[in-house]
């Protein structure tokens, strides 16, 4: 994977992973301040024009114009977040297709590839992690998903090596952050990867 991939195409949806992951799990009061105090930093006009909303004040976007980049065929993006959809418009994939290995249209996404690549435990370990990580990004906007989580996985995979998984762990720097009880996060280079993988699934 090319660097210009990560540098070029994909830096505003890393921005907003990332600003999402900071700020989900704070009041909204607060989400609100810690914007207003970036904004302020940036030099940004910038206020919650109406209740709820953290658009640029002379920016007001609906959420059906950020999310229209990719056409819905019969609902199955629903559940979609408007950070993946882009994604999705960008990296030419097709929902339809892509629905096959994850599950859209419904409330929770998640992993449901009959299988996935890979020739050995610790190859499919790899897949796993990434593909868990899409599943969460096209949830959340945010390639984030617990030990727990990616542990059952593997597990249905047949990619879980309890005696190997630290080694196999440590070979995913670069790709994944984290660790078992913070849970794990694809890094930009992560989220490169993972979409090959997709593109290579038949999702295009």
């Amino acid at each position: 994977m090319s660097q210009n991939f990560t540098d070029e195409i994909e830096p505003e949806l890393v921005a907003m992973s990332a600003v999402h992951s900071a700020l989900k799990e704070l009041e909204p009061d607060v989400q609100i301040r810690v914007l207003g105090w970036v904004a302020a930093k940036l030099k940004i006009n910038w206020s919650p024009a109406t209740e709820g909303s953290m658009l640029p004040a002379d920016e007001e976007v609906s959420r059906a114009s950020i999310t229209e980049d990719v056409e819905d065929t019969g609902g199955v993006l629903d559940g979609v977040s408007a950070v993946a959809r882009k994604w999705l418009a960008r990296n030419g994939l097709d929902a339809v297709k892509l629905s096959a290995f994850f599950s859209l249209g419904g409330e929770e996404v998640d992993l449901i590839a009959k299988s996935v690549p890979g020739k050995n435990k610790k190859e499919r370990m790899h897949c796993v992690f990434l593909l868990k990580g899409i599943a969460a990004y096209l949830g959340t906007g945010a390639a984030r998903f617990t030990h727990e989580q990616m542990k059952e996985a593997c597990l249905h995979y047949d990619a879980y090596d309890a005696a190997n998984f630290a080694v196999y762990f440590r070979s995913l720097a670069g790709e994944v952050t984290g660790s078992k009880t913070s849970g794990y996060t694809l890094t930009p280079r992560g989220l490169a990867t993972a979409t090959e993988i997709v593109k290579n699934l038949g999702a295009t």
